[in-house]
């Protein structure tokens, strides 16, 4: 186990005041670092879908998100697939697709080789 954080660790962030913002294929990505570990509020406009308004390419991320509001489909090529709704916690290996039902809010907590690593994915 690691060493215990003492009460001057205590911090309360905003997506409000982000350590990064960025427009990524038409969603609204902000990032806050916790230590070394990001954290993305991802917004996503009802109809975007990976394959179209990213590229042909699936995902090539692990993605462990909260879905904090909205709907989302996620699916792979073997034929799995998942829907993701508000109040539900989703982990997403590499090489999908998505597309947004409803318009979709994210909150991902670290993504690709770091989600795997740090998770056990």
């Amino acid at each position: 186990m690691g060493a215990a954080l003492g009460t001057d660790a205590a911090r309360v962030r905003s997506f409000d005041a982000p350590d990064e913002a960025r427009d990524v294929a038409g969603v609204r990505k902000d990032t806050l670092h916790v230590g070394e570990v990001p954290v993305t509020r991802a917004v996503y406009p009802a109809g975007w879908l990976h394959s179209r308004d990213v590229g042909p390419e699936p995902c090539a991320d692990t993605h462990v998100a909260y879905c904090a509001a909205g709907r989302l489909r996620v699916w792979w090529p073997d034929g799995t697939a998942v829907e993701v709704t508000a109040g539900e916690l989703a982990v997403l290996p590499p090489g999908h697709d998505a597309e947004c039902l409803e318009a979709c809010t994210l909150i991902q907590i670290d993504a690709g080789e770091s989600a795997r690593e740090r998770f056990g994915l």
